[in-house]
């Protein structure tokens, strides 16, 4: 955890034309603020240094890894063997939004515009394998590139996914859509149980309080209390989409498996993958951003 002396201007940052984006990597790999020089800020900003890995703060941005939204029960079986990780305290009996971001990251490289960051996760009781996680980000005039890779450090198999978690400020008034063609009922426990997808031909996200889990989009937009619309795209490998909006903003997050995929039946097009020993998995993002 960074010194709470140390302010803003000191945060590791890069800059494009208009837009800057600013970085905690101590603080779980965070991007806390990504500003426009003229409209403000278009993800909600981190209000300071200080960090609670259990209680993060609701704002900026920050990596997913190995797997996302909640783990049931805080255990998955995998190659015939059930692992357990420690739950998260305020959800009793489950994990939530895997290790990751609540451990300190290393900048590997830094220029004007861009930026890497790197985890060498060791295994613990937050999650039984070796994994090295890396973001690379690259700020333009007008857009931001994302690439999220992950790769197994270990000697034996692990399972997983990865994805990226904004918050964009912006209110209930402010628009947002998804084009996603296919949506996930959640179960009793506030998210998928393997139930199969549903078609959906809604485009618009709804104006009040939701969560909603959804497959194979091509775009999702959100308009900021700023008056930037924020436009998401992503390869392949981040073909499902968690839709959470509150009072205070919107989260559109991209990521490469459904969430309660580990409780889903073997088989399932979950989007969850196994990487061997020494393997690799990797996926791109971006946003573009239009002043309205």
């Amino acid at each position: 955890m960074p010194s709470p002396d140390i302010t803003e201007k000191d945060w590791p940052g890069i800059r494009s034309g208009p837009l800057e984006a600013r970085f905690l990597p101590e603080n779980g790999g965070r991007m806390t603020h990504l500003v426009h020089d003229r409209l403000g800020d278009i993800l909600v900003p981190t209000a300071g240094p200080e960090f609670e890995p259990l209680n993060w703060p609701k704002a900026g941005a920050y990596p997913l890894f190995p797997y996302h939204n909640k783990l049931l029960g805080a255990a998955f079986m995998h190659d015939g063997k059930r692992q357990e990780v420690l739950p998260h305290p305020a959800l009793g009996t489950d994990a939530q939004h895997g290790p990751a971001h609540r451990r300190a990251w290393q900048v590997a490289s830094l220029s004007a515009d861009r930026i890497e960051l790197v985890l060498d996760y060791r295994a613990d009781p937050d999650w039984p394998f070796d994994f090295r996680a890396v973001q690379r980000f690259v700020l333009g005039d007008d857009r931001l590139d994302i690439e999220l890779s992950m790769t197994n450090t270990g000697q034996a198999s692990m399972p997983g996914g990865f994805g990226w978690h904004p918050y964009f400020a912006a209110d209930l008034g402010r628009p947002a859509s998804c084009d996603a063609g296919r949506i996930w009922p959640p179960g009793d426990s506030g998210v998928p149980d393997g139930t199969r997808s549903e078609a959906r031909s809604a485009k618009i996200l709804p104006n009040e309080a939701h969560t909603l889990f959804l497959s194979d989009w091509q775009r999702a937009a959100v308009v900021t209390n700023g008056g930037i619309e924020a436009t998401l795209t992503a390869g392949p490998e981040l073909k499902q989409l968690v839709a959470h909006r509150t009072a205070d903003y919107v989260c559109i997050e991209p990521v490469s498996h459904v969430a309660g995929a580990f409780g889903f039946p073997l088989g399932s097009d979950s989007g969850l993958f196994v990487l061997r020993a020494g393997e690799q998995r990797s996926a791109s993002l971006a946003f573009s951003f239009q002043v309205l």
